[in-house]
């Protein structure tokens, strides 16, 4: 196009402009950038007898709709409140704790889940087949047993985290407090500072998950939600994630804290080098659309 003619086609589109008429779009570009693997994060989901697993099926539903690479659980599943060791024996609120009743309500949850997945996969061609990498990260709550097994030796043939059954359903078990590196992303049931070993806390978690681990780093535990993004010297993005809870119940133990409980879950668009999108589901949201 020579210079008078651009000149002139400029004119026109500044007339059209002018009388708030649209311009002519731009050609649609014919190569799209890649992006990079997603992840779903399941936060702390707490499964225990007389709570119903629904929030398992959804959970199955969703993954089988969005179809993330990796489905990450930060662990406490499993309740374990047979093994806690703040209700005594003989208390109220321990009556009818029962370790296989505990053991039974989480396997239970992790059916209902895969249940929705093989439901898919059935009849589907095997090269259309969803089998996303499954990560769990052993919680404070599953870590109850080796807890148990330590103080109460005599136990150690009987009971074990081997009850999970998580190698059997295919998911890679991480152990309780160990990191879990996907795609430069840190992953653990919470992740710990100082010389004692305690739980990163406080009302800027993420932001201290960042200050104390030097990269990006995604936590449950709390059931609290909070995230945090800082950019280190080369210009690359970190970011603290502390990612809430899966469930809708309330837990009597915890009294005003269950306001402050933000439940759901995050999916963790385009990974790259500890770098994400981040889109977060409220559970009000997960139900009504696979409930």
């Amino acid at each position: 196009m020579d210079k008078k003619n651009e000149i002139e086609e400029e004119r026109i589109i500044r007339r059209g402009i002018h009388k708030l008429k649209p311009p002519p779009p731009y050609k649609r570009s014919d190569k799209k950038p890649k992006t990079g693997p997603t992840i779903m994060v399941v936060p702390d989901s707490h499964a225990k007898p007389g709570i119903p697993n629904h929030r398992y099926e959804w959970l199955g539903r969703m993954a089988v709709d969005l179809k993330p690479d990796y489905i990450v659980n930060l662990g406490d599943l499993w309740d374990m409140h047979s093994l806690n060791s703040f209700d005594k024996p003989g208390s109220k609120s321990f009556n009818g704790a029962s370790y296989w009743k505990d053991i039974d309500v989480g396997l239970d949850g992790m059916l209902r889940f895969h249940s929705q997945l093989d439901e898919y996969n059935k009849g589907t061609k095997k090269d259309k087949k969803y089998n996303p990498e499954l990560i769990f990260c052993m919680g404070n709550h599953e870590h109850r047993i080796s807890k148990f097994i330590e103080a109460e030796p005599r136990f150690e043939e009987i009971i074990s985290t081997k009850d999970l059954r998580l190698e059997e359903l295919g998911w890679e078990e991480v152990p309780f407090l160990v990191p879990k590196k996907i795609l430069g992303c840190s992953f653990s049931h919470y992740f710990t500072s100082g010389v004692m070993g305690r739980p990163i806390s406080g009302i800027h978690q993420a932001a201290s998950l960042l200050t104390k681990q030097f990269g990006t780093c995604i936590q449950g535990h709390t059931h609290t939600y909070d995230h945090s993004i800082r950019t280190d010297s080369m210009g690359k993005s970190l970011h603290g994630l502390v990612a809430g809870c899966y469930f809708e119940h309330s837990e009597n133990w915890a009294g005003p804290a269950n306001q402050m409980w933000r439940r759901g879950l995050s999916v963790l668009h385009n990974v790259k080098s500890g770098d994400f999108d981040v889109e977060w589901f409220s559970i009000e949201r997960i139900k009504s659309k696979y409930s």
